[in-house]
């Protein structure tokens, strides 16, 4: 870790340390810590691949997608194809 990751995990845990998970998503996305659009693309991502790999074909997961999220199809083909440096 660099020293401004150990700084910021220093932080959280002395300011966050009692929240969960997704609480702690939460704050730090509000406070700009984590990129929002980034995690938004992670999850369409995700969720398509699931859907793929339940034996939805790609497209269609894309379909599925755009209606599972209240998205469009055109921010679900983007997450899927344009986002391309979003890996986890």
């Amino acid at each position: 870790m660099t020293r401004y990751e150990k700084a910021l995990a220093q932080i959280i845990t002395e300011k966050y340390g009692e929240m969960s998970p997704a609480e702690l998503v939460a704050q730090l996305c509000k406070i700009g810590v984590i990129d929002y659009t980034r995690c938004k693309v992670l999850a369409v991502r995700r969720w398509v691949e699931d859907e793929v790999k339940q034996g939805t074909g790609k497209v269609d997961a894309m379909w599925l997608a755009a209606e599972h999220f209240c998205a469009t199809y055109e921010y679900v083909r983007k997450a899927m194809y344009y986002y391309t440096d979003v890996n986890l």
